[in-house]
């Protein structure tokens, strides 16, 4: 076997694993379909807001942090920075995410009926 055949191999091996498990997340956080039929509609009582996360005052949070505090996969949180939804800043080599980026980024989550 040649040298530069298994690594591009390995490459794209774990780009279809890597693009599998980005499928999973997606349909984890979606709500499911379901076939049963509706319920009969009832008059909507009006939502009210449940309070955003208690977030600890502080400047920046590491990526870890962040993921504890949301509740958020790492692969679910790096697809939010690449796509442009969550804003990350580097300090040396540690990404960091701004307390005024998190929140914006915790306000904007869709609600839930």
């Amino acid at each position: 076997m040649m040298p530069g055949k298994s690594d591009r191999r390995v490459g794209e091996l774990f780009h279809h694993v890597r693009h599998a498990v980005n499928i999973l997340e997606d349909l984890l956080t979606r709500p499911a379909a379901t076939t049963e039929t509706p319920p009969r509609a009832e008059p909507k009582r009006p939502q009210r807001e449940l309070p955003a996360p208690a977030i600890p005052d502080k400047l920046a949070y590491s990526i870890k942090e962040v993921i504890k505090l949301a509740e958020v996969s790492r692969t679910m949180l790096y697809r939010e920075i690449s796509v442009g939804r969550l804003r990350a800043v580097k300090r040396g080599n540690r990404t960091l995410i701004l307390s005024a980026d998190l929140r914006d980024w915790i306000a904007r989550w869709p609600t839930s009926r």
